[in-house]
């Protein structure tokens, strides 16, 4: 038996990483588990009210992604995690302790975009009703504005295949070679290459 595919959809705040992890786990068969959707979730069934809970959140969605994720491959189950993996360092350090214990199989989709196009995008989230309360968007911009407008994160060093996606607009995306991908990832394994996009 093969190790199994931990398919990991990173970006910066706005670039699309949902819309498209979602759409992939649908197509491809894979659970899908978002940290900001973990995020939320500990933030609503504790009350979100108090200020520092916010802070206290983030790294405890993140140890709870890793939680997840590692019951499913210790399964053998290969999943989809999608989240803003900005710190790419202690990023890479979490999921290679994960990889040491649950030997899988990485594959980085790394979506990037025009910087200005992201700028625009996060206002706008900001600015939106169905954007979730718990979120210092604005905070988070105050100190990450020309971060936001190179468009792009460096991958984690985790090895395997990394795959670049354009999400600019919707046609720079070519998602039927990004599925197939996915699903030849899925059957075969990964090569351990970059490809754009």
């Amino acid at each position: 038996m093969g190790k199994p595919l931990l398919v990991i959809v990173n970006g910066l705040p706005g670039v699309g990483k949902t819309t498209l992890a979602r759409r992939l786990g649908e197509d491809a068969h894979l659970p899908v588990f978002s940290r900001d959707g973990i995020f939320e979730t500990l933030h609503d069934g504790l009350g979100g009210a108090n200020n520092e809970l916010p802070s206290q959140l983030g790294s405890a969605s993140f140890a709870l992604l890793y939680y997840i994720a590692g019951k499913l491959l210790a399964a053998g189950q290969p999943l989809l995690i999608e989240g803003f993996f900005g710190r790419p360092e202690l990023r890479s350090a979490e999921f290679l302790q994960l990889q040491s214990t649950y030997d899988f199989e990485p594959l980085q989709i790394l979506c990037k975009a025009d910087g200005q196009v992201l700028l625009e995008r996060f206002l706008a989230r900001v600015e939106s009703v169905e954007r979730h309360a718990g979120h210092s968007d604005l905070e988070w911009l105050d100190d990450n504005k020309e971060r936001l407008l190179r468009g792009e994160l460096t991958p984690m060093a985790l090895g395997g295949q990394v795959i670049e996606i354009d999400t600019t607009t919707p046609q720079s995306i070519k998602y039927a070679k990004l599925l197939q991908q996915v699903r030849d990832a899925l059957a075969n394994g990964c090569g351990q290459q970059v490809r754009n996009m």
